[in-house]
Parts: structure tokens; sequence; C-alpha cells
């Protein structure tokens, strides 16, 4: 039973990664604890709505119909009489009579007749619970199913919480490919050989002009040896990435910066593995392409220092620091332009974060390119010819 218990959790943890493998939990737990039906809910604290995360042994009618509203006749998490992670046993003959429209529209259509409900984790925005079901027809919950729910409910607790996070960082990649492809920037496609496919006519520009960084052969190189091996490592991760093998693979973004001495302002490449431009830029589907954003500080945005002090209502030296986040510089870089220490620095930008109402540098970049520059539709002439690749 201890070895079988230990495969078991590790299941539930592969379902923090995995969310498909829900399922499969659901299905051993049934059989651990000789139930017809798991669920697994989540419960919004704001709203109150509740929804089947997920389950084994319900009619898949009733889980769209929990989902879109019959959820609310849910009193389970109101009858959990436990202290989180404790199993409470629930009658359906109590809750008949105690709460008849949870019993007609949920129990009875579902056969459920005994549970068996552990209360996993509370917060200001979610409320997270897990119960196992028998029929009307079978014998109540003992002590031995209660000890299972109890030994594996602060696995399942940290699973669905992970599962939370890795959510929510995928949607902060999501959401910062979604700003930076907003910006007037360069955009290469390169395939899994590193090869150029596709450029903008920003990118040819910056290509062109900026002696940091050039094309042979199709592949990006950059002005000094050590440059190049940042390069060379950064579009590696990225396509070592886009090669992996794993269903639920993160977003991976990297960044490097290419400097030449002839330049005041190194240019930023954002290389991801976000693998949407190659459908938005019609090239052959099904193969993979790494996208890389330049950007080139030097050449800075069409937004004056002014403007953004009349908008925004900072000082002089907030809209500068402001301005040079959103051309890419890093703190210690703006300092060192400016004349200041870095920690004058951080006090403007903590100034910046007050009167905008936010607590990170991409939101500060976010509200600046929104406000001020309108989303810019960038012609497509198509997939680069060999030619189009070579260095002008």
């Amino acid at each position: 039973m201890q070895d079988s218990l230990l495969d078991f959790i590790g299941d539930i943890y592969e379902a923090s990664y995995r969310p498909h493998h829900w399922a499969s939990v659901m299905e051993k737990l049934c059989l651990m604890t000789e139930s017809k039906s798991a669920v697994l809910i989540i419960e919004d604290q704001k709203t109150g709505n509740r929804q089947i995360i997920s389950m084994h042994g319900i009619n898949r009618i009733m889980m769209v119909a929990y989902n879109a509203g019959l959820g609310k006749y849910d009193n389970t998490f109101s009858l959990i009489r436990t202290d989180k992670n404790e199993a409470t046993l629930l009658p359906a003959a109590e809750m008949k009579s105690q709460h008849p429209s949870y019993y007609q529209f949920i129990l009875k259509p579902s056969d459920i007749g005994h549970i068996s409900v552990v209360d996993l984790h509370q917060d200001k925005e979610v409320r997270i619970g897990m119960a196992v079901h028998r029929s009307f027809s079978s014998s109540a919950y003992s002590e031995k199913e209660a000890d299972i729910m109890r030994l594996i409910s602060p696995h399942v607790c940290r699973a669905v919480l992970i599962q939370r996070e890795l959510n929510s960082a995928r949607s902060e990649a999501r959401g910062m490919m979604s700003l930076v492809s907003k910006i007037p920037m360069g955009v290469l496609l390169l395939d899994v050989n590193g090869r150029v496919r596709y450029s903008n006519a920003i990118a040819d520009g910056f290509i062109q002009q900026h002696n940091a960084i050039f094309l042979t052969d199709e592949r990006l190189q950059a002005h000094s040896r050590e440059t190049q091996k940042q390069l060379n490592e950064a579009i590696g991760q990225v396509i070592e990435a886009l090669n992996s093998q794993k269903k639920e693979r993160l977003p991976t973004i990297t960044t490097v910066s290419l400097s030449h001495p002839l330049h005041a302002f190194p240019l930023v490449l954002f290389i991801s593995a976000d693998n949407d431009s190659a459908e938005t830029f019609m090239l052959p589907q099904g193969e993979k392409f790494a996208t890389v954003y330049i950007s080139d500080p030097g050449g800075r945005l069409n937004i004056s220092c002014g403007k953004l002090s009349e908008i925004f209502s900072f000082t002089a030296a907030e809209a500068d620091v402001a301005l040079c986040l959103a051309n890419g510089l890093k703190l210690a870089d703006i300092a060192a332009q400016n004349g200041t220490g870095l920690e004058t620095v951080r006090s403007q930008l903590k100034s910046i974060f007050n009167k905008l109402g936010v607590n990170t540098q991409q939101d500060v970049i976010r509200i600046i390119v929104q406000t001020m520059m309108p989303v810019t539709d960038i012609e497509i002439p198509g997939t680069r010819s060999d030619k189009s690749c070579s260095r002008m």
C-alpha cells in the first residue's frame, strides 16, 4: 500500500505540469478509495463561481452544466466541518433534508449517496476542494478512506497551486511577447538550424546600419567573439526549447545586448521560442521558428519627454528615465547616460511606479507604449530570399 501511495503522489505532481494527467489522478483516487466518482473543484472567491478542474466517473454533460452555472447549488464547501486537509464524511440522507436543491440538481442525477470531501486551500482569490463519491446503494465511507484523503491532500493542494503558478508564468510570457510585438521593432524568424528565414524592413535597417550585428550565410553574426558566444548560447537555448518533445513546455525568452564602439547604445535582442509568428508571417506549416525582436535604444521612439511629463505628471528626470526604459535601457545604463547614481535612478523609478500605479518596469513600458504609440501594421513581403539575407 505504501509503495502504491508513493507512486500515486508522483502522479499528482506530474499533473501539476501536465494538466491533462489530472484525469488519471482522479481515476486512481477512485480505485484507492473504492469510489464511483471523484472531482477537483476551484471556487472564485470574488464571484463565487465554481469550476471543475478535473473529474472521473461523472457524466460530462453534468460537468458542462456545473461549470455553466449549476455549481451555484453545490453546498459541499459550506458543509465541510473539518480543518484543512482533513476529510469530512457527508451522507446524502442528511443533505436531502437540509439542502434540497443541492440534492435535487446535483446529488440525485449523479447517483451520489455518500461523499468524502477535503478543503485543500483558501485565500483571497480561490478556494480549492476535492471529493470522492459513492452511490446510494453503496456503504458509507470509513476512516480507512478518510486516511487516504488526508495523506494525499497536501500533495494535491501543492500540485494545483504549482499548476496555477505555471499558468501565470505562461500568461506573463505571452503578455511580454504581445507587448514587444506592438513596438516598432525589427522582427526575424530563425529556423531550427539558426538560419534567418524572414526579416521585416526594420530588422533589415538595423542590420545594415548598426555595426554590432550582420548576416553571414543567413546566420546572425555579432561584432565581437564574446558577444557572438552570448548570441549563440541564447539562440541555442531557444532552439532547444523549440525542439523539446515535452507536451507542456514553458515559453522561453532570452535577451541579448550587442554593443559596438561606434554606437553609443547597444542593440537589444529578445529571442523567443513562441512559435505563433510563423503562422502570422505565412511560413510553411509544420516548421518551427524562433522569433527575434530587435530594438535599437539609439533610435529613440517618437515620444518626447515633454509629452510624457504632460500626460503622466512626471518630472523632467522621471520622464527621461521612463523613456529610456521604453527604449530598452537598463537602470545602470540610464544612470551612466545621465551622469547620476544608480540609487537616484531607482528613486526616480519608484516615483514613476507610484504615479502610474504599477510595480514593474514592464508595466511602465506597456503603459507608455500603449498610450503614446498606435499599433503599427507591418507589411509582410514573404519569406526571405537568399539574396535578401546577404549583408548590403
